[in-house]
């Protein structure tokens, strides 16, 4: 049986590259003088090597693929690790690196959470405080001074300066949305129920406009999704 090396299925792989390549030197040649019988003569040889060589290389590598699995079944366990020794110590130690990583920045950033509700329930007080204190010097929201309370929270107005009670979960849905949103493939189902249905600030919606200067959350490019096509 004859050996199929990778240097082998390169080499044809490079085969087919030098062949297109050819391919793509006839078409144009022909394109320049489309009556001419010999450039056709040469076209169809190009085509033909192309595929000749295509041929070629597909079966070089699914034999070289049988030729490894029926190597690797024919190893033992104990021998595959052996074999693999340098690349499981390496395993080992860049993935406890990158966990003790990960769960040192999942530690800061659950304390940063509870920091940031923290400060937004701090934040609803001061608003629930200070509307209650003016409404009771009989000032409401229609100067440019006052407070007032609803169902969705407290708001004050402050020499026209509006602040409305934020909500801590509200602001947590809203972080969480911006950055799932920026880093995440879409669509994704995380984002739409952070969207939709766990009441976030929106910013934008707002009329203190609360939130609205956060940065822009550094976003990840996911190739596009193919359309989708019609079964029928």
């Amino acid at each position: 049986m004859v050996e199929i090396t990778a240097e082998m299925v390169a080499a044809a792989e490079a085969e087919v590259t030098e062949a297109q390549r050819g391919r793509t030197e006839a078409e144009a040649a022909l394109m320049e003088s489309p009556t001419s019988t010999v450039k056709a003569t040469e076209l169809t040889a190009a085509l033909r090597r192309v595929a000749q060589t295509r041929a070629n290389a597909a079966e070089l590598r699914q034999a070289h693929a049988e030729q490894v699995a029926a190597e690797r079944a024919a190893a033992s366990r104990e021998e595959l690790e052996k074999v693999a020794g340098k690349d499981i110590a390496a395993a080992g130690k860049e993935l406890k690196a990158a966990r003790v990583q990960l769960e040192a920045a999942a530690e800061a950033a659950q304390r940063a959470l509870v920091d940031l509700m923290r400060q937004a329930e701090a934040y609803d007080v001061l608003v629930e405080r200070h509307a209650d204190v003016l409404v009771g010097r009989g000032l409401d929201l229609n100067g440019e001074s006052g407070g007032g309370q609803s169902f969705s929270g407290a708001a004050v107005k402050v020499r026209g300066q509006l602040f409305q009670s934020a909500g801590s979960g509200a602001v947590l849905a809203c972080l969480a949305h911006r950055v799932a949103e920026a880093r995440l493939p879409q669509p994704n189902y995380m984002v739409g129920v952070l969207e939709y249905n766990c009441g976030r600030v929106v910013p934008e919606d707002r009329e203190d406009g609360l939130l609205s200067g956060l940065p822009t959350v550094e976003r990840v490019e996911f190739p596009a999704l193919p359309p989708l096509r019609s079964a029928v």
